[in-house]
């Protein structure tokens, strides 16, 4: 059985100023920081084999925390990437609202009516992200793995292995920064035994 520990990103400056990443960046804030290190005490006693990464430097940033100490090796993925939010990124959800409130709350409140113009689609984000922790779990069928990704695409990989419709994406609980869903892969079966854990904050 591969057990994967997939952990949110830190929070970042933009994750304060409700500013939009997506593809874009910024760094993590002091709190994040401190997340990440308190997360990876909690962890400490994890036999992680290896670990995975977002392209993305919050995610790297947050990795590096993760797996200082230890000699891991480390990949990092573009398929682990948030969804990429076109027009939206680097835009404050203020200045989103002004011009395509529409659009947005379908986006944050009905995303099964959302259609992707300018983004990427759920579908899309769900596919890419199932496709690279089958490939994983593929190479290595009996470890511990940590990835570290993004709350929208962590969503996606719950909603993919519950069975769910794009409809209850966004059902709790919220996937907060630096919390840890684990997820197991046995043969071509999954099983979540955990979603969103923040016991390493309590």
């Amino acid at each position: 059985m591969t057990t994967f520990y997939i952990v949110r990103h830190g929070e970042t400056v933009w994750n304060k100023e409700q500013r939009l990443q997506g593809w874009l960046d910024s760094p993590l804030s002091e709190m994040g920081i401190l997340h990440a290190q308190k997360l990876a005490e909690h962890l400490i006693d994890i036999p992680f084999t290896v670990a995975y990464s977002s392209t993305s430097e919050r995610a790297r940033e947050t990795a590096r925390y993760l797996t200082a100490g230890r000699e891991l090796a480390m990949h990092y993925e573009d398929d682990l990437r948030e969804i990429f939010l076109g027009d939206w990124q680097g835009k404050t959800v203020e200045d989103i609202m002004a011009t395509n409130r529409f659009d947005y709350e379908l986006y944050t409140n009905y995303p099964a009516q959302f259609v992707a113009t300018h983004t990427e689609s759920f579908g899309a984000v769900t596919e890419r992200a199932m496709y690279t922790l089958k490939n994983i779990a593929k190479i290595y069928p009996h470890e511990h793995i940590l990835i570290v990704s993004h709350a929208v695409t962590i969503k996606c990989i719950i909603n993919a292995i519950l069975g769910r419709g794009i409809d209850q994406l966004w059902s709790a609980p919220y996937i907060e920064g630096t919390s840890v869903t684990i997820i197991d892969r046995l043969e071509e079966s999954w099983h979540i035994e955990e979603i969103g854990s923040t016991q390493h904050l309590q």
